[in-house]
């Protein structure tokens, strides 16, 4: 059953006399229960996708210019404005990038879970309070009834971190949006973040759209992956499938750039070459061609298509590059030069 259906989402914003492509022609969909992992490098659309679908682009400067996103057959960019602060937060939550900025500093902890509560589902303040308690011993806070009234500056990133997950999840909506859960975390703090958000999608029966920059995070949580470059998706399909056989040269290129602690012999990265197109002016064919190494002349001039290339699969791409084509090949989740195999 198709939870969430994304069509044709385009977003422009205005910035000093100029209008900025920041996402063009997205489209995607969200089963019940299934995780879709958003991956692409800073400024290629992902947040801006996502503040999307909860309607929190900010306008002006920004536009929702064109596209549908039905959310159990309800278009969410044709809602009222009441209609829609009553869907976000109690049946589509939203974990934002930076805990350290994310909660009201005047506030405690307690008022901004229990206001959440009280707000969405209608509780008495002392039961809101109780509920407040058993969220955070959810998400693993110690001693949470006496922290409750702690203000966030008391609380660790990683702690801050649960407190919006502990938020997110109050109303046990039916998709959360995770977007860069992890950032500005340590690395034990991030599996732990992980597997909070892993566990809570199975007890509550949540479908997740996780945005990251790691494809080590969408390989372990994701069912299907969603690759972004300027503003567009530019492959999608289901996880094992999509690291197997990338088909996409910028997925490739990723996947390629991966960093590897166990060749002590050679340290350094394989990066893309060149820099991610300007969202104000992007390249009249294909957004990636000035880095691909497999450009063809069609390239230059026409815009891909978003076609299939397999079952359940889908790249925007001229020509159907295979890791063969690289001389490379995958192991687990990553990618081989024939020098590693």
């Amino acid at each position: 059953m198709t939870l969430l259906d994304v069509s044709g989402l385009s977003v422009r914003f205005a910035s000093q006399g100029r209008t900025v492509h920041a996402v063009e022609d997205v489209s995607f969909s969200l089963a019940a229960g299934e995780t879709l992992g958003i991956v692409g490098e800073s400024g290629s659309g992902k947040s801006v996708t996502a503040l999307s679908v909860m309607r929190l682009v900010p306008a002006p400067p920004g536009r929702i210019v064109a596209g549908r996103v039905l959310f159990q057959g309800r278009d969410l960019l044709t809602m009222g404005d009441e209609d829609i602060r009553r869907i976000r937060g109690r049946e589509i939550a939203m974990i934002f990038q930076d805990p350290m900025t994310s909660l009201n500093p005047v506030l405690t902890i307690g008022r901004q879970l229990t206001e959440v509560l009280e707000v969405h589902l209608g509780l008495h303040p002392r039961a809101a309070r109780n509920e407040a308690v058993d969220l955070l011993k959810l998400v693993g806070i110690p001693e949470a009834a006496s922290r409750l009234d702690e203000y966030p500056h008391r609380f660790s990133g990683g702690m801050r971190q649960r407190v919006m997950i502990a938020m997110a999840v109050a109303c046990k909506p039916k998709l959360l949006i995770a977007d860069e859960p992890t950032t500005a975390l340590d690395v034990t703090i991030q599996a732990q973040i992980l597997e909070i958000l892993s566990n809570l999608q199975r007890e509550l029966g949540m479908a997740m759209v996780l945005i990251t920059h790691d494809l080590g995070v969408v390989a372990g949580l994701a069912d299907r992956v969603a690759v972004m470059y300027g503003g567009q998706i530019v492959e999608e399909g289901p996880t094992a499938a999509l690291f197997a056989d990338p088909r996409m040269p910028y997925t490739i290129g990723l996947l390629g750039s991966i960093p590897r602690l166990d060749r002590p012999d050679d340290r350094r990265l394989t990066p893309i070459r060149g820099k991610p197109p300007e969202a104000a002016g992007p390249p009249v064919g294909c957004r990636f061609a000035p880095r691909c190494r497999h450009v063809a002349p069609v390239c230059r001039t026409e815009p891909p298509q978003f076609r299939p290339i397999g079952q359940d699969r889908h790249a925007r791409c001229h020509v159907d590059v295979r890791l063969a084509d690289e001389g490379m090949h995958v192991q687990g989740s990553r990618v081989l030069s024939p020098k590693d195999a």
